[in-house]
Parts: C-alpha cells; structure tokens; sequence
C-alpha cells in the first residue's frame, strides 16, 4: 500500500500491496535497509543480471513470478499476449491490456540493464530494489492472486535520500517529501519521566501511526499480565475470523494453530504480524487497549476510539465501497476527531461488520484509510509518552520481556554508540512513521518519532525514510 514519487512506470491493477499496518511494512525490510515492516529476506545471485552478489529470489510462487518479471526486462521484446494472460490475473489485464503491458515494459528496458540490490518476500508480495544503468535506484513491489497470478504490479523511481549536516536539517527534509509531517528528537529526563525536546517540529499534530499502534497492544498484555488473567506462555488458538492480512506470517497458518502470548507479541513487533496483533487484542479485549491507550499518556486517547483491529481496518477500507463510505459519512470532514458521538457511530458499524473473506473490492485499492478516519493517530509527544510507558514496566516482573521484545527489530543500520534500542514503525498508504526509544553507552536516553503524512498517498519509500533516520541518530549521538 504505498506510492512513490519519480514514477518511471507505474502498473497497479487489481491491487492492494498489503502491509498497510503496515511497518510496518509492508513489503517489509530490504537486505540492507530496516523497514517498518520487515520481512524474510534472501542473499545469492539473480540469474538475469551478471551481478554475484545480487539477492537470490527463491523458487517461491511470487518469486517466480518477479524472477520472470525482471527476466521479461533483460529481455529484448514481450510479453506477449499468450505469455501476459499466463502471468497476469484477468483484472490486471482489465485496466491494463497486453498490448499496453507490452510498451510499458519496452519503456522500462530503455533504463536498463537492472541490477538487483536487495530483495524481500512477505506472504503473497514481494518487494526489490533495482538500479538502472544511469544509476538510478527503483522500487518493484508485487502482489499475488490466489491463483498465484500478478494482481499488482509497481515499478518506480526512488527518492534521493538527503543528506543532512544536522539533526535540525531532519524537518525539513521530511515536510519537503510529503504533505504533513512532524519530527522529534528528544532526550528523556534523569527520572525517566518526560521527553525534553532537542529538535521538533509539528509535534502538536495527529497524524496516522500505522502499526506503531501495536505498542499499545503490548501494554495492554502486560497490564493483562500483572492482573494476573495472562501469562507469556499462555497458548492462544488461531481462528478464521481473526485472521488477517500481511503483513506477518501467522496469517498463513491454518486454524488451529498455537502460539504462545510472547510468541504472538514477539511477531507483532519484530515483524509486524497483523493476525498475531488480532490475536492478542481479542485475547485482553479491545476495551482493555483502549484504556492502554490512555495509561500510556495519549493526549487525546479518545481519537482513538473505537480502537480497531488490522482486520477491521482493513475491511472497513477494502472490502466494500459502501461500508468504506458509511464510515466516511459517520467521521465527518474531520479524520482525527474526538466527538464522542462519532466515535459511538463507528462502535455501532465495527460491532455489526459482516462477515468477511479478506477479498479486496478492487474499486477500493487506491484508498488513502487515513483521510477518513480507518486508522490509528497520535502525536510525537503521545509516541514518546508510549515508549517511556514501557520502558518503565519493562522494569516490572509482569513485563519483564519487554526489552528483548522490542529490541528484536532495531529499525536502524547505525549501532555504533548504541546499547540498547526499542524501535516500532508502521505504514500505509500515504503515510510512514518511526519511533524509537534509545540508551547509549553512557545511559543517556532518547526518543526519536518522525511522522509523514499524505492525502494524495505519495509518501517516501522505506528507505529513504530510514535513510534519514540514520543520519539523524549518528548526528545527534555524534554531538552528544
């Protein structure tokens, strides 16, 4: 679910590229590169470019089909129809016909020949990182049918990454890239207690967090925990109706399936697992995250409520144009609003959502959720709030694996200076989001949380984003 800007080719059908909660994810991490969303990732050689080093794609259904992708751009002319109708599903070929495939794919080879820098698979979408024979560095990102046929399709230019002189260089690059942002770089008080700002920008604006909300989840658990009606080694059972999509792996699992409080909570941090997330906000009741929310120091918790699932999110946008425009009626013009009259509203439409297969409507996969309200919201400072929250109870029996939770995924290649980290992003469709919580080596502590936000869905790819962060973390540990 995201959008780039620079567009050398751009070929969406029958598509929603689904890690929209994202980090998360979607997509997920690059070989090189942390994301918010992460995924598996693969080293090798790519047989259509004479690049050793480059990853090797496995003989998975969607590798195959990106293998045969990038082999259609080395080659000299094609697809043709026979071989589009092979690999592309039949709504694909709707919007864009074979004869059309054909020139889109002679216009990418005059860029060519590809190399491929990295490459990552989550569930039925794949996603690599492509430089071109000026240099230039493009995004692929792939989705699936459930025959195993090209429902989506994205090849386009990335964005330079900045480079920044100084943390105080970090706004701007991130308001310049997209429509709203806000960034904070803050070092926490000796008594743990409050984030005293070194550089912010924006920070009194809500904005889409994506699957940073899962750090509310994991409070919820502990707070379960120290209450005494949930243990990290309690099974929880997998259901159909909790399933949902990537990004994650549990989703692929059968019904029936166990898995234990701290494993489900390990993958909803480490690797954005949507249905482990699902599983556990079933597990200590919504009512028990929504007041997690507020524990927490939200400064405004009742934006977020009724606190959805991923699985709601993801039907409330995707599943059916009357419902995504119910919700939009019962919003109102503003998406981040606290009427409690609106919220009861949408309790009333996610306490009565129909059931639901996980089908995507494909009217709808171009939707911007955040614009009308289907997502989570807070403010740089609520996000700090949240991290000190759990570094505190981190310190407790109850969450005593909390610090290896969050530590599983550091979101950052820098570690030089580092002793400790706890990292959570997320994103979607327009927006992407980072927030950190991190202890140098002479127990000085910061919280990071950068936040861009789109309308028009065009927001920064993964790497640029985390590209920036890491600059902003050596400079700001460099001037320590």
């Amino acid at each position: 679910m995201r959008h780039y800007k620079h567009s050398l080719a751009l070929i969406i059908a029958a598509s929603l590229l689904i890690s929209a909660c994202s980090n998360e994810a979607d997509p997920g991490e690059s070989a090189t590169t942390p994301s918010a969303e992460p995924a598996e990732t693969a080293s090798g050689a790519m047989r259509s470019s004479e690049n050793t080093d480059a990853p090797k794609i496995p003989d998975s259904p969607v590798g195959l089909q990106v293998q045969w992708v990038l082999d259609q751009l080395a080659a000299d002319g094609g697809p043709d129809e026979k071989e589009a109708t092979e690999h592309f599903a039949p709504e694909f070929l709707a919007e864009v016909p074979a004869d059309q495939l054909t020139s889109t794919f002679d216009q990418l080879r005059a860029a060519g020949p590809y190399v491929l820098d990295s490459y990552q698979e989550n569930g039925p979408g794949a996603q690599g990182e492509l430089t071109g024979a000026a240099g230039q560095e493009y995004l692929l990102s792939m989705t699936l049918d459930e025959e195993e046929r090209i429902a989506g399709l994205v090849i386009s230019g990335l964005m330079p990454l900045p480079e920044l002189s100084s943390v105080e260089d970090a706004p701007a690059a991130l308001s310049k890239a997209s429509g709203r942002s806000a960034f904070l770089l803050a070092e926490v008080s000796d008594d743990g207690s409050t984030c005293e700002p070194v550089v912010e920008d924006g920070t009194d604006q809500l904005l889409p967090i994506g699957s940073i909300f899962k750090l509310y989840v994991l409070g919820a658990v502990v707070q379960a925990i120290d209450d005494g009606d949930l243990a990290w080694d309690q099974k929880l059972t997998l259901t159909d109706d909790l399933r949902s999509l990537p990004s994650g792996t549990l989703q692929n699992e059968p019904a029936g399936t166990e898995v234990t409080v701290r494993e489900a909570a390990e993958g909803m941090i480490a690797i954005s697992d949507n249905t482990a997330t699902d599983l556990l906000i079933e597990t200590v009741g919504r009512e028990a995250v929504e007041r997690s929310v507020e524990v927490m120091g939200h400064g405004t918790p009742e934006v977020n409520l009724p606190f959805l699932t991923t699985r709601e999110l993801f039907q409330l946008s995707y599943s059916d144009p009357d419902l995504f425009e119910d919700w939009k009626s019962a919003t109102g013009d503003d998406p981040v609003t606290a009427d409690p009259e609106v919220s009861t509203a949408q309790r009333g439409l996610v306490e009565n959502l129909p059931e639901w297969d996980l089908s995507i409507d494909q009217e709808l996969a171009s939707n911007v959720p955040w614009t009308a309200g289907v997502d989570w919201f807070a403010t740089t400072q609520d996000l700090c709030a949240a991290h000190l929250y759990l570094q505190e109870i981190a310190a407790t029996d109850a969450g005593a694996p909390v610090t290896d939770i969050l530590g599983l995924n550091p979101g950052l290649s820098t570690s030089e200076g580092i002793e400790q980290i706890a990292f959570k992003g997320g994103s979607a469709s327009g927006e992407i989001a980072g927030s950190w919580h991190i202890e140098t080596s002479d127990g000085t502590r910061y919280v990071l949380v950068m936040q861009v936000a789109s309308p028009q869905g065009a927001a920064p790819d993964t790497r640029w984003f985390f590209g920036v962060a890491d600059q902003v973390v050596t400079l700001a540990l460099a001037d320590r």
